[in-house]
């Protein structure tokens, strides 16, 4: 919100630069983001007064027109339709620098004395684009009679801005008022509200207003004015306007503007005479009722809106946009000026569900405070009848059933210095909110003195006391409280087991060469059925989580519409992204720790799983400290998983199995599998059909993986704890040689049970062929731990038991070990 300097000046007395104030603000917490000025570049232009105005003698379009400003006394040569003798105009002189106006990007440009048509122009009589106004070059800016002569034009035109950023938690700041009341709390000024309108109101009429939905409209006050006159409004309403950052457009549009600016309080105006027996029905929309909005475009509306209809058709959507069909226009002659408060949360929802939002919705959608109606209609009504001579006030009502009171809180004394940790006086707490508008008194007792505070009903933000006691810290000045640290014990922090495997899963994964990212959380129905998650009657096949495309869970409002579905499963978002990356680079790894969103009973909110994907595709890294160089195939991917679990204490007892067809939810039948932890399925991987990785425009080998997080945390703690061996443990290779159809995991299974209670892990780690071995052999080289835990083993004991593991192999297996 932007805040000129001069308008802010007319309600709180401060002599204070605008920077100051900025900072007061901001370090109360009212956050002015910058601070700008008006006329900065205005050097060499003063307020001209023309005495002449003739043809040019070579030109039918161009006038010689001679200004004095002060000493100075120049002609210039101009084409400016609209000047006039007597005119109180911007002169530019020689050195200044102005906008070019026929320029399509804004750009400067320095005036220089220049011939025209044989005629000496020493200046320019100048437009408001030309001084960077606005937009509007087709004519001089013509200043009032009263701009002093010879003035800078930066005296009298010039203003200094601050910007604000405005938090939903500042309604009562969304506004030129409470920017001054606010300035004038913080710096100890006098706060000077705006004195009442001098016109008199028409008495109350019934039937004017009919209010069917209190609930959404706590209060709705109509005024109606004859005698109106729609003309462009005067230039220190346009000017104002323009350094608030809006554009003027007529003298009624203008006022509306200019109050919901000064008060906080939107307004809008009907054409009276186009409304349907020229009365306002506020309530909710009909089935199939539209609208177009003032914006040229027909809105659906729904029947949880709220609308201002006359007595046949909605004419406005409440608290967010006005009806085209009751516009004011040239011929408006009788107005019907609205004032009202709508309840902010059905405003935000109807700004959202028709996508407008607007400045009156976004002051709405804080919460305004229902007194603002009565004062903004008054400024809004004691202006438009001193611009439009000849108007009267015919008739008014106000529908405020249930009127608002101001609220009391009271609490002990001591509890703001247990809060803040200092002690303030009783003149500085009363004084601090009295001069935000509340009434405090504070009461002696026998346990202490009690504060009693009115708040104001514009501070719907303040309900409890320590939003009380918050007020009385900022105005004092946060930096009034002490910087000690708080005395005590710190309480112990037990970490969040889900979190703990969420950081280890990324370092693992990470330490294998990939790459974490973060997408969105929706997809597309697309891309859920290229990954085999629907089929023809839309049941669910399922990636990790089975899922049904009707059964999904789908946003109303989503940002994207052709993705409206919260993700049930990462991979389609790494295929996409995979498919993005393969354009810069030849080999993809990337993996996501992030929740899914899987829908549960109606009218309840998704089950949010916590899920870990990985996607990889390309060469195999040249740095890999296993495997020979290649394209990365199903086994990278099953080291990785392996790796995963194994970090994430998941490993053991963990089972493979081969993914069934109509189970593989896009991979490959014949290179994927799923992992269980007994009978639950916690994870799948395995490489994409070549139709899947085509779906999603992918070349190549595409292998991905998922997990669910929370299955790999139940498996690991059911896990029983590893008593640590009080004796060193020791490793010994054995190379088996066994029929090239002998499985590994058969040869690691009669190895283990071979070396007896001693042996506390077995690990293949070589896989060897050569026609030395004999035809139809091949080498496994399994590395064996064995441990005792009540002694250290003795060469003796070690040679029995490796005596005991050949013959088994040679009874079971007809495998023998090689030397």
């Amino acid at each position: 919100m932007k805040v000129p300097m001069r308008w802010l000046r007319e309600f709180v007395a401060t002599e204070l630069p605008a920077t100051e104030i900025a900072h007061r603000l901001t370090m109360a917490g009212l956050e002015a983001e910058k601070t700008g000025r008006i006329g900065a570049g205005w050097d060499n232009v003063l307020v001209g007064r023309v005495t002449s105005v003739t043809p040019h003698p070579d030109a039918d379009r161009l006038v010689l027109a001679r200004v004095v400003a002060g000493e100075t006394d120049l002609t210039v040569v101009t084409g400016a339709p609209n000047i006039a003798a007597g005119q109180k105009v911007a002169l530019a002189l020689a050195g200044a620098e102005l906008v070019d106006a026929y320029s399509e990007t804004p750009k400067l440009k320095r005036l220089k004395p220049g011939t025209i048509r044989g005629v000496r122009s020493e200046g320019m009589v100048c437009s408001e684009k030309e001084l960077g106004l606005s937009d509007e070059h087709e004519g001089i800016l013509i200043l009032e009679d009263e701009a002093p002569e010879g003035m800078p034009l930066a005296d009298w035109l010039g203003d200094t801005v601050i910007e604000f950023e405005i938090t939903p938690n500042l309604a009562h700041a969304y506004s030129v008022l409470g920017i001054a009341r606010e300035v004038a709390a913080v710096t100890g000024s006098t706060f000077t509200p705006p004195a009442p309108p001098s016109h008199d109101h028409a008495s109350q009429v019934e039937g004017l207003v009919t209010v069917e939905d209190p609930d959404l409209c706590p209060r709705y006050m109509a005024v109606r004015i004859d005698g109106i006159t729609v003309r462009p409004s005067p230039a220190w309403l346009v000017r104002r306007l323009a350094a608030a950052g809006l554009r003027s457009i007529t003298n009624v549009v203008d006022v509306t503007n200019y109050v919901m600016l000064e008060y906080g309080q939107p307004l809008h105006a009907f054409d009276h005479d186009r409304l349907g027996e020229g009365r306002i029905v506020v309530r909710r929309a009909r089935p199939g009722e539209t609208i177009e909005s003032l914006d040229h475009q027909r809105r659906e509306l729904g029947p949880d809106m709220l609308v201002i209809a006359d007595a046949e058709r909605p004419v406005a959507v409440a608290g967010v946009i006005g009806g085209l069909d009751s516009e004011v226009s040239g011929g408006t002659t009788t107005l019907l000026l609205e004032a009202a408060t709508f309840d902010m949360g059905s405003v935000r929802r109807t700004a959202r569900g028709l996508g407008v939002r607007t400045d009156a919705s976004a002051r709405y959608e804080r919460g305004l405070d229902p007194q603002l109606v009565g004062d903004a209609a008054a400024r809004a009504v004691s202006l438009l009848l001193d611009l439009c001579p000849g108007s009267r006030v015919v008739a008014s009502q106000d529908a405020y059933p249930a009127p608002v009171q101001p609220r009391a809180i009271s609490f002990a004394m001591d509890r703001i210095e247990r809060v803040l940790g200092i002690a303030f006086s009783d003149e500085q707490v009363t004084g601090a909110l009295g001069r935000l508008g509340f009434e405090p008194r504070i009461e002696p007792g026998d346990d202490g003195a009690t504060l009693t505070v009115t708040v104001p009903t514009y501070r719907r933000d303040v309900g409890l006391r320590e939003d009380v006691i918050e007020e009385i810290a900022r105005l004092i000045g946060y930096d009034a409280l002490p910087e000690t640290l708080p005395a005590g014990r710190i309480p112990p922090v037990e970490r969040d087991p889900l979190a703990l495997a969420e950081g280890r899963a990324r370092r693992t994964l990470a330490s294998l060469g990939c790459d974490e990212v973060m997408t969105y959380v929706t997809t597309s129905a697309d891309d859920l059925r290229a990954l085999a998650f629907a089929g023809p009657d839309d049941g669910a096949a399922g990636f990790l989580h089975p899922v049904s495309l009707a059964g999904a869970v789908r946003l109303v409002n989503p940002m994207q519409r052709e993705a409206d579905i919260l993700r049930p499963t990462l991979v389609p978002s790494l295929l996409r992204l995979v498919r993005e990356n393969l354009k810069h680079e030849t080999a993809v790894r990337v993996f996501e720790v992030a929740r899914v969103y899987l829908a549960t009973a109606r009218d309840t909110l998704p089950d949010e799983r916590t899920t870990v994907a990985l996607a990889m595709t390309g060469e195999r890294s040249p740095l890999s400290r296993f495997g020979s160089p290649g394209p990365i195939d199903f086994w990278d991917l099953k080291g990785a998983v392996e790796t995963l679990l194994d970090r994430l204490g998941a490993i053991s007892g963990m089972t493979y199995r081969p993914l069934a067809a109509d189970l593989s939810g896009g991979l490959h039948p014949g290179r994927s599998a799923e992992v269980l932890a007994g009978e639950t399925v916690i994870g799948r991987f395995g490489e994409l059909r070549p139709d899947t990785a085509r779906a999603f425009d992918l070349p190549g080998r595409v292998l991905v993986a998922e997990f669910d997080l929370p299955g790999i945390l139940a498996a690991s703690m059911a896990t029983p704890a590893i008593t640590v061996p009080r004796f060193l443990p020791v490793e010994q290779d054995f190379a088996i040689v066994v029929a090239e159809d002998r499985p590994a995991a058969e040869v690691a299974r009669v190895l283990t049970a071979a070396a007896g209670p001693l042996a506390s892990g077995v690990t293949l780690f070589d896989e060897y062929r050569d026609a030395r071995l004999g035809r139809g052999k091949k080498s496994l080289a399994f590395r064996v731990r064995f441990t005792a835990p009540d002694r250290a083993l003795t060469d003796a004991e070690l040679g029995k038991t490796r005596g005991r593991i050949e013959r088994t192999l040679q009874k079971d297996l007809d495998a023998t070990l090689r030397a």
